[in-house]
């Protein structure tokens, strides 16, 4: 199927929401109730304890905001230069992550402040993007349920939450993911892996007969050489992620192949979505979406280390697709029942292990 419509030019950074929408959204109760939540979310996130022992990697990212300043950057590009080789090293050494870090230490703020600023940060720039889309209320509350999003992306893993944040931000409200995910980027590293996903599936073209198979064999391409990538610019981390080898089950792959069905229900819906502009970057992000699945198909096999680098970002997006999906016939149906079946029985495995303690416990 061939959607020229899909590659109309947006323009500048055009919001995906009319003004006028926006406001009719805000008055109805679900509009009221996503903004009481959302809001609700950002104060727990600034006021709630963040021990150490508590949440995994904090002494870390204390450490980060404690020792990064102004002279870590100059001794970093004095040593480094200003080269070719720092373009890759803008994105293997978080440099994005490193300037954020300067920006909002320069404010005075201390370490254990800077990081809820940051949390809250990330979440908000989450339920900016998920406000833009057809049910905010569900996005939101699926964003709250689904285990790797809010408790686990949104609550500790501060790098990956806040990459991901700009990246939904650009995608969604401005309708630049390629953009987007090169920013995000420079923030967390592995983000790198579906912003090659989502190149590729613009540079397929508006023909999903052609585009499918492009990203797919990217997939593929990019498992192939994830051990190449992971010794060059990660090797120095491969006794940190030994056991995750052990964690790629038959049983995640199965997880993960279920939530491919949500890019493909996507992809199916996207002539129904009205807003004609948004439809481009919906479609690149389900391309990509599909493509980190295969990834992950042939990463079972090949490199079980580099399953754990990617496949938390297949569920983060199941919150934004699951708004836009159309059931219009009884196989639509049964796919959105058997995904929604497989999103809330990982949720409750989830919730055995005590993955939702920190708000609920």
């Amino acid at each position: 199927m061939k959607n020229l419509a899909l590659r109309k030019s947006p323009g500048s950074f055009d919001m995906s929401r009319k003004p006028s929408e926006e406001s009719a959204f805000l008055a109805t109760w679900s509009g009221w109730a996503f903004i009481f939540i959302a809001s609700y979310i950002i104060y727990l996130l600034c006021t709630s304890e963040r021990q150490v022992w508590r949440l995994p990697d904090q002494e870390a990212y204390l450490a980060y905001f404690r020792y990064t300043d102004w002279n870590w950057l100059v001794h970093y590009f004095d040593r480094r230069g200003f080269g070719l080789s720092l373009i890759p090293r803008i994105v293997t050494d978080e440099i994005g992550w490193r300037l954020w870090i300067v920006s909002i230490n320069s404010l005075g703020f201390t370490p254990d402040t800077a990081i809820r600023i940051t949390v809250a940060l990330a979440n908000g720039l989450v339920f900016c993007a998920l406000a833009r889309l057809r049910r905010p209320l569900l996005g939101l509350f699926l964003w709250i349920v689904v285990p790797s999003a809010l408790c686990i992306t949104g609550l500790f893993q501060i790098r990956q939450g806040f990459a991901f944040g700009i990246a939904m931000l650009f995608a969604i409200n401005f309708r630049r993911p390629v953009l987007g995910m090169l920013i995000a980027s420079t923030i967390h590293t592995t983000i790198a892996f579906p912003t090659i996903l989502l190149i590729a599936a613009r540079l397929a073209g508006s023909n999903d007969r052609v585009a499918i198979p492009v990203v797919s064999i990217a997939g593929g391409l990019l498992s192939m050489s994830a051990q190449m990538l992971f010794d060059t610019f990660g090797g120095r981390r491969v006794g940190d992620y030994a056991g995750y080898t052990a964690e790629f089950s038959v049983n995640l792959l199965v997880l993960m192949l279920s939530y491919a069905i949500g890019s493909i229900l996507l992809i199916k819906s996207l002539p129904y979505i009205r807003e004609l502009r948004l439809r481009a970057s919906l479609r690149d992000l389900s391309l990509m979406h599909f493509g980190l699945v295969v990834y992950l198909v042939f990463a079972f096999t090949l490199f079980p280390f580099g399953k754990d680098r990617v496949f938390y970002y297949i569920s983060l997006m199941l919150p934004f697709f699951a708004q836009e999906i159309r059931v219009k016939n009884g196989v639509t149906l049964w796919l959105t029942i058997i995904l929604y079946f497989m999103i809330f029985s990982e949720a409750y495995l989830a919730y055995g292990r005590g993955v939702y303690n920190y708000f609920i416990g």
